[in-house]
């Protein structure tokens, strides 16, 4: 096939290949195009077999396609998503012309969303930064019809509202923090109640601080804020979507550099909450930022706190990077937010965390440490545990911590290219209407 030309994609029953030796097959070509072959019986596999055709073709060099319904069988709008995902790369984007009838003004918002989302997870420090990122933010706003509002607060403004964590991290990089905060209010009043606060770990560059990290991991630490972009593009879904509810969300945007002004181990930070934590690993420093994001979060006497952040390892070696974690001392939520993830054909998996485990980050130093030690330490629970500290102690059954383990690829799969996957924002998006129902 010509790789150059605009190559018709169809759907085709399993085993229907050219040649017999060809029988297995779940992509084949024709004299019209290629061909998926995906077994409807289960609609997971049936999914992921058009995903990793999609990443198939797109790895094969093909630059645009078109997806063709024949005569028997049809695309459907979760089909031609799933190809979507599949088939863009960070080189190529996503070049498809879609049929018609799936091709709706709601369903290329949705696009729109999803790749602004893993554009500006993909984008490198040079070019985002903590203040760089309202650029972004405002292209957001633009895709969903300029529903939601944009604040930022940075400089003095960071001393004045007690921002101690972006500060704190923040502090030893010469592109400051900042805080932004997105309203979706729905209702014009401002006085409505929040329904719910999004809050998402934005550190645009992750050396690790004076804890550094080696540069191997710190190849793809421009994706350390993907919790912050995943929360805002929740936001902008719910925008368009119709959501009635008031929503807000809170981006805490720093670099982690190292300098004579950045934060050393044994630092001692104080937050507005009355807690004291004490610096152990200068490479703990997401769970910091999101400290000031949950406690503004409380201060809007949200129904609900939601919080996503790219925050341990200990999640992707339990999870890898196909299923995102999701933890709250109220198992219910955490297991409900597993079924929205499903109901939108995104994975998530529940992490335990309960009341004795908040007791793992406790410290001789301070009320807290950044980062909890000793054997058999789980990693992703004792960082929501840090996280429980700063949620209102009446909020505790009301708050869900998502682990974003299925964030960013640093290797290809056979579903998807190197970077972004775009994976939880629809998650949170159905989570947050299920909540609402």
């Amino acid at each position: 096939m010509d790789n150059t030309q605009i190559l018709k994609v169809f759907k085709a029953a399993p085993g229907t290949a050219a040649y017999p030796y060809l029988k297995d097959c779940t992509l084949s070509y024709s004299g019209e195009g290629a061909l998926i072959h995906a077994d409807d019986s289960d609609r997971k596999s049936h999914l992921r077999t058009i995903q990793a055709a999609a990443r198939t073709l797109s790895s094969a060099g093909y630059k645009k396609v078109e997806l063709a319904d024949s005569d028997s069988m049809k695309w459907t709008r979760e089909e031609a998503y799933v190809f979507f995902l599949g088939f863009r790369s960070i080189k190529n984007g996503a070049d498809i012309i879609y049929p018609h009838d799936i091709d709706t003004d709601d369903f290329r918002t949705e696009r729109d969303i999803i790749t602004w989302l893993r554009d500006t997870i993909d984008a490198p420090a040079s070019s985002l930064n903590p203040v760089s990122y309202s650029v972004f933010l405002n292209s957001l706003s633009t895709i969903a019809g300029n529903s939601f509002s944009v604040k930022a607060y940075t400089g003095d403004k960071l001393h004045s509202e007690s921002l101690v964590g972006l500060m704190t991290v923040g502090g030893g990089s010469d592109n400051p923090p900042c805080l932004y905060e997105l309203d979706y209010n729905p209702t014009g009043d401002v006085n409505a109640p929040v329904f719910a606060a999004l809050v998402g770990k934005g550190i645009t560059f992750d050396t690790g601080g004076y804890s550094l990290k080696p540069s191997d991991l710190m190849r793809s630490m421009h994706s350390d804020m993907g919790g912050s972009a995943t929360v805002a593009a929740s936001l902008a879904l719910l925008a368009v979507q119709g959501f009635t509810g008031r929503v807000k969300a809170y981006l805490c945007c720093a670099e982690n550099m190292i300098s004579g002004k950045a934060m050393r181990v044994g630092d001692i930070i104080s937050y507005p909450n009355g807690v004291t934590v004490v610096v152990d690993n200068t490479d703990a420093e997401g769970r910091l930022v999101l400290a000031d994001g949950l406690i503004r979060a409380g201060r809007t006497s949200a129904k609900y706190i939601i919080d996503a952040a790219t925050l341990t390892g200990a999640a992707k070696v339990a999870l890898g990077r196909d299923y995102n974690a999701a933890l709250s001392l109220n198992t219910g939520l955490s297991n409900a937010f597993v079924k929205s993830a499903a109901s939108v054909d995104e994975a998530a998996w529940a992490l335990p965390l309960e009341k004795f485990h908040l007791g793992i980050v406790s410290s001789s130093l301070a009320d807290i440490t950044n980062s909890a030690s000793g054997d058999g330490i789980a990693g992703a629970t004792s960082a929501a545990a840090f996280l429980s500290r700063f949620v209102p102690s009446g909020l505790h059954d009301s708050w869900l911590h998502i682990d974003l383990a299925a964030s960013y690829r640093k290797t290809p799969n056979d579903i998807y290219q190197v970077g972004a996957m775009g994976h939880g924002a629809r998650s949170i998006a159905a989570f947050v209407k299920k909540l609402a129902e």
